[in-house]
């Protein structure tokens, strides 16, 4: 049976097969303050925020309903970029991450994303690389400078450059609390049932290794429907790198309906 469109008698056509998905991904961030009023003219008016936030590039590689050979069979299945902007918000008394802005490269993650309840468009996305053999930039160490950005139609969304300092535990995401996803898909006819609900995404096994930190700049944009131009950074506090793996199962249900 078809998990997604198209639909065949197979299933082999669906754009994204049923979980669990893997994921394997290395990360470039910021944890930043957000001026507090401009930040909620980007959210729902049942959410609210003290304006703490999470930027990032990240490359994916992420497997989907068991599928490894796709990582030696067609790598391009397993393989995107991403970029985020994220808030930490409060929704009937308890805290989320809710990421009002994401962009992908790749039609599949766009539409899981979608299931999930993600925002995602697409756009082209690039960050430093590191490569063991590669002088300057063989690995994550004190001094080096590493950078990203979104760029969407004729728009740069934002801007990251960070330079590490030196090796932390954990990255300040992680206290944000789980995540809030809106899953919306209206109706357009007479008899339609439409989908509003507010869910979270759950990750299993989530580990993370080679976390470092340091300092960051960051240059937000926004184009003609990407409303980045509304919210204004007041404090950047720092930067990270780092590897993370998580699976993903399933979403909850939070509440129905705005």
């Amino acid at each position: 049976m078809s998990f997604t469109l198209p639909i065949t008698r197979t299933g082999n056509s669906s754009i994204v097969p049923p979980p669990p998905y893997y994921y394997g991904v290395t990360y470039i961030a910021s944890h930043v303050k957000f001026e507090c009023k401009k930040a909620s003219k980007i959210l729902p008016e049942y959410l609210t925020t003290d304006g703490e936030g999470w930027i990032y590039v990240a490359e994916f590689i992420s497997v989907m309903g068991e599928k490894w050979e796709n990582m030696y069979m067609d790598p391009d299945l397993t393989q995107y970029m991403e970029g985020a902007i994220g808030l930490k918000v409060n929704f009937e008394g308890k805290n989320y991450l809710y990421y009002p802005f994401m962009w992908v490269d790749k039609d599949w993650a766009l539409v899981r994303g979608w299931l999930d309840g993600y925002p995602k468009k697409l756009a082209k996305i690039s960050m430093t690389k590191l490569h063991p053999l590669l002088p300057k930039y063989d690995s994550p160490k004190s001094g080096i400078k590493l950078g990203g950005y979104v760029v969407r139609g004729g728009g740069v969304m934002f801007r990251l450059r960070v330079e590490l300092a030196e090796k932390a535990e954990k990255i300040p995401v992680s206290d944000f609390g789980p995540f809030l996803n809106i899953r919306r898909f209206p109706s357009r006819g007479d008899g339609e049932e439409e989908v509003y609900e507010l869910v979270s995404r759950v990750k299993e096994d989530s580990k993370l290794e080679n976390v470092w930190k340091g300092n960051a700049e960051v240059e937000l944009g926004g184009y003609i429907n990407d409303e980045v131009n509304l919210l204004e950074i007041e404090k950047i506090y720092s930067g990270y790198h780092f590897l993370q793996y998580f699976k993903v199962n399933k979403t909850v249900l939070l509440k129905k309906g705005p």
